[in-house]
C-alpha cells in the first residue's frame, strides 16, 4: 500500500513539473515576443527613396515590405464558433540582403530598419468567432514615429471538420501601412487553408495568392507605381497547452519568411 502511493505522488510531481516547465517556456516566448513591440526602431525616415532606383527595385522592395505585413492571423483558417475569441501578439521576420541595389536605394544609410540582417514586423492580434466563421483584426505602432500597419482576416470554411476529417476553409486579408510620406502600401490576400487537429497539435497549410499596390515618391522628381500577384505558400503547426497558444509557422512568396505567436483565447 506504501510502494503504491509513493507511486502515485512521483507521478503527480512529475506532471506538475512537466505544466510548470511548459508554463515557463511559453510565459519566456510570449516576453521575448512582446519585447518586439516596444522595440522595434522603424520610423518615418527609414523610407527614402534614391532618385537612380529603377521600377523593378521598387517593385521588389514593395512586395517584401508588403509581405512583412502581410495580415496573416497567425493561426489556421477554421471556424470558432459563436464563443471563439483569441488575444495574442505575434511576429513575422524576413531576412534582407541589406547590400541589394533595391534595399541601397529605398532604406538610408544608418537605418535600423534591419537588426542582424532580419526585418521584423510583429503586432498584436485578436481574433473572433461569428456563426459563419472567424474574423481577426491585427495593428502595431512602432515606436518613436507615427509609422502603423493594420489589417484584416476573414475565415470562411467550405469543408466542416470532425474528429476524423480536416477543415477546408478559405481566407481573404487586408493590410496597409500609414505614417510614411513617401510611399503608400496596400496587400490582398485569397488563401484556401486544410488543417486537421491531433489532440494538442493542429498542423496546417495553405496556398493563395498576394496582391501588392505600392506608390513611391522622391519629391519634385519621381512618382513610382507597381502593382504585383505573388502567389503563397504556408506551412503551420499550433500547439494548444493548457492556456496559452503558440503557433509557428513559414511562408514562401516573394521571399522566405516565419512568423510565430503566443495568445490566451477559447
Amino acid at each position: 500500500m506504501d510502494r503504491e502511493r509513493r507511486e502515485r505522488r512521483m507521478v503527480a510531481a512529475r506532471r506538475l513539473t512537466h505544466r510548470l516547465h511548459a508554463g515557463r517556456i511559453c510565459r519566456q516566448l510570449g516576453a521575448h515576443l512582446a519585447a518586439l513591440l516596444i522595440a522595434l526602431p522603424l520610423c518615418a525616415s527609414d523610407v527614402s527613396f534614391n532618385p537612380k532606383i529603377t521600377q523593378a527595385e521598387f517593385a521588389k522592395f514593395s512586395r517584401l515590405i508588403g509581405q512583412g505585413i502581410f495580415a496573416t492571423p497567425v493561426q489556421p483558417a477554421r471556424a470558432t464558433g459563436l464563443l471563439g475569441f483569441d488575444v495574442g501578439v505575434a511576429a513575422t521576420a524576413m531576412k534582407i540582403d541589406t547590400g541589394a541595389s533595391f534595399w541601397l536605394h529605398s532604406v538610408p544609410q544608418g537605418s535600423d530598419f534591419v537588426r542582424g540582417n532580419y526585418a521584423v514586423v510583429p503586432r498584436l492580434v485578436v481574433s473572433k468567432g461569428f456563426g459563419a466563421g472567424n474574423v481577426s483584426v491585427s495593428y502595431a505602432k512602432f515606436s518613436n514615429s507615427g509609422v502603423k500597419t493594420y489589417g484584416g482576416a476573414l475565415d470562411l470554411p467550405i469543408i466542416r471538420g470532425s474528429l476524423v476529417t480536416p477543415e477546408l476553409a478559405v481566407r481573404g486579408s487586408y493590410a496597409t501601412v500609414t505614417g510614411v510620406d513617401v510611399l503608400k502600401l496596400k496587400t490582398y490576400g485569397l488563401e484556401i487553408f486544410l488543417s486537421k487537429g491531433f489532440g494538442p497539435l493542429m498542423p496546417y497549410g495553405a496556398v493563395g495568392r498576394m496582391r501588392t499596390d505600392s506608390r513611391g515618391t522622391i519629391p519634385n522628381v519621381l512618382q513610382l507605381r507597381d502593382q504585383s500577384n505573388i502567389t503563397r505558400y504556408t506551412a503551420g503547426l499550433r500547439l494548444s497547452l493548457l492556456v496559452p497558444k503558440l503557433v509557428v509557422e513559414a511562408t514562401q512568396a516573394e521571399q522566405r519568411s516565419y512568423a510565430a505567436k503566443i495568445s490566451l483565447g477559447f
